[in-house]
Parts: structure tokens; sequence; C-alpha cells
């Protein structure tokens, strides 16, 4: 019975340290500056090929967006289990699906009122 026991608590603490190794990875690929390439909304495509519109994501939970000469700072966190990038109010109205993320790319979508978002990023 011990050993079914440590064996119990070995796994569970497995899993928990390889959650938070995605997590820290996931951080770790999402960290840094994302210019804007192209945003969708529902039909209407926008392509940004300045690089004067950006996403910079620190690890410290902070973030910085500016759109069109805009600024605006504030926190950002991973929900994991929804693969999600949840904000503050300040910038975003609705949590960020990540549909695509590399060291390159990233792709997000966020939907409401039945009207489709969708954002390419790059480095």
């Amino acid at each position: 019975m011990k050993k079914v026991i440590a064996l119990l608590v070995f796994l569970l603490g497995s899993t928990s340290l390889c959650f938070s190794q995605e997590n820290q990875e996931i951080n770790s690929l999402l960290s840094g500056k994302w210019k804007v390439q192209s945003m969708e909304i529902g039909n209407e495509k926008m392509e940004f090929s300045d690089g004067n519109n950006w996403l910079e994501f620190n690890t410290n939970g902070k973030y910085q967006v500016v759109m069109n000469d805009q600024g605006k700072e504030g926190t950002w966190k991973l929900n994991e289990e929804k693969n999600e990038l949840e904000f503050d109010d300040e910038s975003f109205e609705s949590n960020l699906k990540i549909e695509k993320l590399n060291d390159k790319e990233l792709l997000v979508s966020a939907v409401e009122d039945e009207t489709v978002y969708t954002m390419v990023l790059k480095r």
C-alpha cells in the first residue's frame, strides 16, 4: 500500500512538473516583441507591413500593445486549459485563443457577438 501511495505522489508530481515545464516553454515562446502582420475582422482583412503595430509580452506578466500609434499596457497570463491568453480589460475585451505558436509566428483569434477576429503576428 505504501508503494502505491508513493507511486501516486510521484506520478502527480511528475504530471504537474510536465505542465509547469510546458507552461514555461509557451511563456518563453510568447515572450518578446511580435509585429502585427495582418488582422481579419469578419470578412475584412487589413495588412500591416510598416512594423509600427506590435504586441510585446514580458515574462513578468506585463504586455504592451501599439496599434495605429496608440499604446496601451497591462497584464496577461496563459490559460493552459483553454490555450488562451487572458488579459486585463485595458486593451482586449476578450481572451485570445492561440491557434498557432512557434518561434517565428503567432496566430490568435477571438469571437465577439458572432464576429471572428484573427491576428497574425511575426517576429
